[in-house]
């Protein structure tokens, strides 16, 4: 493989990753149409770059640059290094003997291996691309290496020598004959205890790294190794930062991490707020995961996933399971505020109240008030209660117009009993809408069917007052504007031909049949113009975004 075909196969891969796996092949057939050798090649990448179901991340290598999350895993001791497996990367090391390839992903590969002197087993993690290795990819790899290497802990998988052969940079680590900690959650169950025991261990663990300056940035599961005596052990610093800032090598925005157990913060692209809390986050889901067997996010997109991180909470444990203990589910939640400032102000505080678990003593972090219940309902639920919240404004606005202004429609007995009608139908279909949302084989047809209701019921209530003339039309805008935050083009252009339909509707009956309310000629013109002009701006908008993102 030359460079340039190394070039085309590198940006093909950061395209391909983060297609839905239906497209992927026939993307990849049309892509390499002339060049089978290089999709196969991709095939593999890709195969290689798939994690388990509890890393599995709509943003996963495009964005966090992520390499193999198998690093010292002791796969199959058996196994001999293949030759097909090894015709990229080096044959030899000086001072090592390869025994077997652990594991790679689309930027770096491992090996179990001996080293000559002293003579113990570690393993070797090479960059995959060689001597065809960007800057970046090089100063990245080295920086894991050396921020691991600062630090000595027996829950931190240690780094013994960094260095290049023939172009290829490598390092050598301890190895750890054992599993991961994701491999641990899909095939067993630990008990709450034994939960409380292993987080603990890596909290002390990140106390350590965070006492040094170094922020790990992608904690989850398969970062997790664990040993045969039970004991886990932190690796895979390749997205490390220094607290100091000194180590920095992104761009302002740019997005790092595993959106399964990725902080708000850093799914945000808000680098300057990154810090020892957003590895408090990633060991709060990582609790999460042990506690229920799933991630607290799982998007089937990138923007779903983005989505979900920013302004959604995670289903409390204990709704998932109900045997967790109510004190592990409140020191789960405060480690994943979204909010870095309510978190534990450090992994010793974690750490603390996990020992204050295993002694049955009680825990300092305190159960969620009501009112953050609710904000934290809103969150998980945020189309059903945003209807809610529409339907209280909508009562208060009638109570306004009917008790104080006097407004004839608004205090006749009739409307007041028509619009509970409208309430309990609008709070109804939005409950409905929300199940059938939250199943993702029938969530765009929610999307679509819940928008429909919606402009039906608004323009049959404004048949009840005066039509056009009502300031109520004024929530088809409002539809609009809320039909891009699902960053979907034909939503977007769905509801604004619903709006002008609903409102042009009611300008042509009261011109005619229905003359409730005046509407001239110069406000009907201005509705109709910032229904079409904030339509077509919240189309572009999402165009483009949707088209940054498939380009980058």
């Amino acid at each position: 493989m030359n460079a340039e075909d190394y070039q085309k196969l590198c940006e093909a891969f950061e395209q391909a990753v983060v297609l839905p796996e239906d497209n992927r092949q026939r993307w990849i057939k049309t892509h390499f149409n002339d060049r089978e050798d290089l999709a196969e090649q991709l095939r593999q990448m890709l195969a290689a770059d798939d994690n388990t179901a509890l890393d599995q991340s709509p943003i996963h290598q495009r964005l966090a640059e992520q390499e193999s999350t198998l690093a010292t895993v002791d796969l199959d001791p058996e196994k001999t290094l293949q030759a097909s497996q090894a015709s990229d990367v080096a044959d030899t090391l000086p001072g090592y003997e390869l025994l077997n390839e652990l594991g790679r992903g689309g930027m770096g590969v491992v090996f179990k291996a001996r080293q000559i002197s002293p003579e113990r087993t570690v393993a070797v993690k090479m960059i995959l691309s060689g001597q065809f290795a960007s800057a970046q990819e090089i100063q990245r790899f080295r920086a894991e290496a050396e921020a691991a290497a600062n630090l000595a802990h027996a829950g931190i998988v240690p780094i013994y020598e960094v260095g290049h052969h023939q172009g290829r940079h490598f390092f050598s680590m301890g190895y750890v004959e054992g599993r991961s900690l994701a491999e641990i959650i899909r095939t067993e169950k630990p008990s709450p205890e034994q939960t409380a025991e292993l987080v603990l261990q890596i909290a002390q663990a990140m106390a350590h790294a965070h006492s040094m300056g170094i922020v790990h940035r992608d904690l989850k599961p398969s970062n997790i190794l664990i040993d045969a005596e039970g004991q886990p052990h932190v690796t895979d610093f390749g997205l490390a930062k220094r607290m100091d800032g000194n180590s920095e090598m992104t761009y302002s925005g740019q997005i790092l991490g595993s959106p399964g157990y990725m902080a708000p913060e850093q799914a945000a692209g808000r680098k300057d707020q990154i810090s020892s809390a957003t590895d408090i986050y990633g060991l709060g889901a990582i609790l999460y995961a042990l506690l229920t067997g799933k991630p607290p996010f799982a998007g089937n997109n990138i923007l779903e996933a983005i989505d979900q991180i920013c302004t959604m909470n995670p289903i409390p444990p204990r709704k998932l399971n109900w045997q967790v203990p109510r004190a592990l589910e409140t020191i789960c939640l405060k480690c994943m505020h979204k909010t870095p400032a309510a978190r534990y102000h450090s992994m010793k505080e974690l750490a603390a109240d996990l020992e204050a678990y295993l002694r049955h003593e009680p825990i300092r972090a305190k159960p969620l008030g009501i009112g953050e219940r609710i904000i934290y309902w809103a969150r998980r639920k945020p189309g059903l209660a945003s209807t809610l919240a529409c339907v209280i404004l909508f009562f208060a606005y009638h109570a306004v117009s009917s008790y104080i202004l006097k407004e004839p429609v608004s205090a006749r007995p009739w409307f007041r009993i028509s619009s509970v009608g409208f309430a309990i139908a609008f709070s109804g279909a939005a409950w409905f809408f929300q199940r059938l949302y939250e199943r993702p084989s029938t969530r765009k047809v929610a999307i679509y069917a819940w928008m429909t209701w919606n402009f039906i019921l608004l323009t049959a209530l404004l048949f009840l007052v005066h039509g056009a003339a009502s300031p109520l039309a004024i929530v088809y805008l409002l539809l609009i504007a809320a039909s891009a935050t699902l960053y979907e083009k034909g939503l977007v252009g769905y509801t604004m031909t619903l709006a002008a339909i609903g409102y042009l509707t009611h300008v042509i009956v009261g011109a005619t049949i229905r003359p409730v309310g005046f509407v001239d000629f110069y406000q009907a013109t201005c509705m109709m113009l910032a229904i079409v002009i904030l339509g077509m701006i919240q189309y572009f908008v999402v165009r483009r975004i949707r088209r940054t993102l498939d380009e980058e």
